[in-house]
């Protein structure tokens, strides 16, 4: 049976995060949530999980109860929506149309989830899996644990859901365009840019080799976006000018991924990563050149051996480099718009089981399955131990190939990845985690000790770089996304299932990461994980209220808030 609170979890737990006018309570003998409306009326939401670090599973009612009487009028997720916003703490500072837009999102994202609950080809398997990449990444169904509209699709019409979007299963051909050299541009590390677009036409479109000479190259542009794109005037000067023309859907066809802007097929060396003109979650999803940028960076740090030699004490914790990028120009400036850029792809063995961590960790999509529970089945078939001990097991693997590198990558080499659940990829063995695949470059920088330690080594790298991070920023980004966005996912997840509590795996974690504080050359951030009584935490319910793009938000301090630190609470 489908978790019938499935398609609005994600809204609850970000306004239970982000607001106060709640307490966890009984309801006829049973755990609930009860939201204060007034002094007449409360929401209780019934759960079958109350969880600390704030990702609860509800049960899926929703019930209105007058607080003079003893029932309560069941109620849609519609009418609850309608109900809560008046009383959310800081709804006064938002205008009549930005709640509207809001509340407009929020059904849309629960709309969407529910018809890919019902049209996704493979919705069984998920919930026992094992699942390989392409799977796991078509898998992530409610997005983000906290965040009001996790699913929304603001520029994607409704019948191109199918045809785009990864949970629905998404697969198809590229459009490929014929380029004159004139106006094509990019920047690669490790071999020359032609070479990366000739492996893409011989690997994904062989048939197109022909029309590659010294004055055109060939490249392919998502099918959604190259439609956005032919509506722009630059585009369209390109084009009858002869520089620019399309040829075509040619050659394999590619998944979507998580991402959506980012694709991949299994028989090329290479994922894509679009700019894609989509707003998903609090940001457009186009590329900028900084960020391509940072790709670049990152390519060359982990070039030296001062990388390689950190290397060595983790050889199963791989980044997976993005080392060129490409656009068309007009007017010798580069069209962001058309920016994609070329990822490493290590899922060429599609046999093996590749999860993205926030597919392993999502409330479970059905009561009688969950993913993680069917891994501990096989640790504890496979070692031959309790499943409790198969959970301990797992989690101290998680911890040291996982969430221990991540520190130790910032506290000894000064490279800050912002790891949040979403971008680690985790190869399992035998249903223990086994290797840990970092994606994303656009979302690490250098701390000052990384500009010293890669700034003799390579020329790029400098004190001005725009991700040479601050202290304070790294204190407020890094704690938020591998600890209370990747760990305390799957803390909460085991102690959903039974095992232990969460403050249990806390203290576990805690113990795992106090091992490398002493030697660390710049213990800051780590003491601030493992000591300080509170994090900065990223508010997604007010920022998504806001209608602003997160990426382009002048100081996103402005959108954390404080949240107790339950590693360091463990501790006192």
């Amino acid at each position: 049976m489908l978790n019938k609170s499935f398609s609005w979890s994600s809204f609850a737990n970000a306004y239970l995060r982000e607001n106060t006018n709640w307490a966890h309570t009984q309801w006829q003998q049973r755990p609930a949530i009860k939201i204060t409306l007034n002094e007449q009326h409360d929401i209780l939401l019934p759960i079958h999980y109350f969880s600390e670090v704030g990702i609860h599973h509800f049960t899926g009612e929703i019930l209105l109860k007058d607080a003079q009487s003893s029932s309560a009028e069941v109620i849609t997720f519609k009418k609850a929506l309608r109900l809560l916003l008046p009383h959310a703490d800081r709804i006064a500072a938002f205008s009549r149309p930005q709640i509207e837009q809001f509340s407009a999102q929020v059904l849309q994202s629960q709309k969407f989830i529910e018809a890919s609950l019902q049209n996704h080809p493979g919705i069984s398997h998920l919930t026992t899996g094992p699942l390989n990449f392409i799977e796991a990444e078509q898998g992530l169904l409610a997005g983000h644990n906290f965040h009001p509209a996790a699913k929304s699709r603001q520029q994607l019409a409704h019948d191109e859901w199918s045809k785009y979007s990864p949970e629905f299963g998404a697969k198809f051909q590229l459009i490929w365009l014929k380029v004159s050299r004139a106006v094509l541009v990019g920047d690669a590390k490790g071999q020359a840019l032609d070479c990366y677009l000739n492996t893409l036409v011989t690997q994904s479109a062989p048939e197109l080799l022909t029309k590659v000479n010294n004055d055109f190259a060939v490249i392919p542009m998502h099918p959604w976006q190259w439609q956005y794109l032919q509506g722009m005037s630059s585009i369209k000067t390109l084009m009858s000018d002869n520089l620019v023309s399309e040829l075509g859907e040619y050659g394999l066809v590619w998944s979507a991924t998580s991402s959506v802007r980012a694709i991949c097929q299994p028989d090329v060396d290479y994922q894509l990563k679009y700019s894609l003109n989509i707003k998903l979650t609090n940001s457009l999803r186009t590329l900028s050149i900084k960020e391509c940028k940072r790709g670049l960076r990152v390519f060359d740090a982990c070039q030296t051996d001062t990388f390689k030699h950190w290397q060595a004490r983790y050889p199963e914790f791989v980044v997976l480099q993005e080392p060129a990028w490409c656009a068309l120009s007009f007017n010798d400036t580069v069209i962001e718009e058309s920016i994609f850029l070329f990822r490493e792809n290590q899922q060429l063995n599609q046999n093996s089981e590749s999860l993205v961590l926030a597919t392993l960790g999502q409330l479970p999509i059905d009561t009688q399955n969950h993913l993680l529970l069917e891994q501990l089945k096989r640790v504890s078939k496979n070692y031959h131990v309790t499943l409790e001990e198969a959970a301990e097991l797992w989690f101290n693997d998680f911890s040291k190939k996982v969430i221990l590198p991540l520190c130790d990558l910032q506290a000894n080499l000064g490279l800050v990845c912002l790891a949040h659940q979403q971008n680690i990829v985790i190869e399992f063995a035998q249903g223990l985690p086994r290797k840990t695949l970092i994606r994303d470059c656009q979302g690490f920088g250098f701390s000052e000790l990384g500009i010293e330690q890669f700034a003799k080594h390579c020329k790029d790298i400098h004190g001005d770089i725009e991700h040479h991070w601050n202290q304070a920023q790294i204190t407020r980004y890094f704690p938020y996304y591998v600890i209370i966005n990747s760990s305390y996912a799957m803390i909460a997840a085991l102690s959903q299932l039974g095992f232990k509590d969460e403050r249990t795996w806390c203290q576990k974690l805690h113990l795992t990461l106090s091992g490398i504080l002493s030697a660390a050359k710049d213990k800051q951030c780590l003491q601030l994980i493992l000591e300080q009584p509170s994090f900065e935490c990223k508010g997604n319910f007010y920022c998504y209220l806001t209608g602003d793009n997160e990426n382009t938000i002048e100081d996103p301090a402005v959108i954390y808030f404080d949240m107790t630190n339950l590693l360091a609470q463990t501790q006192q």
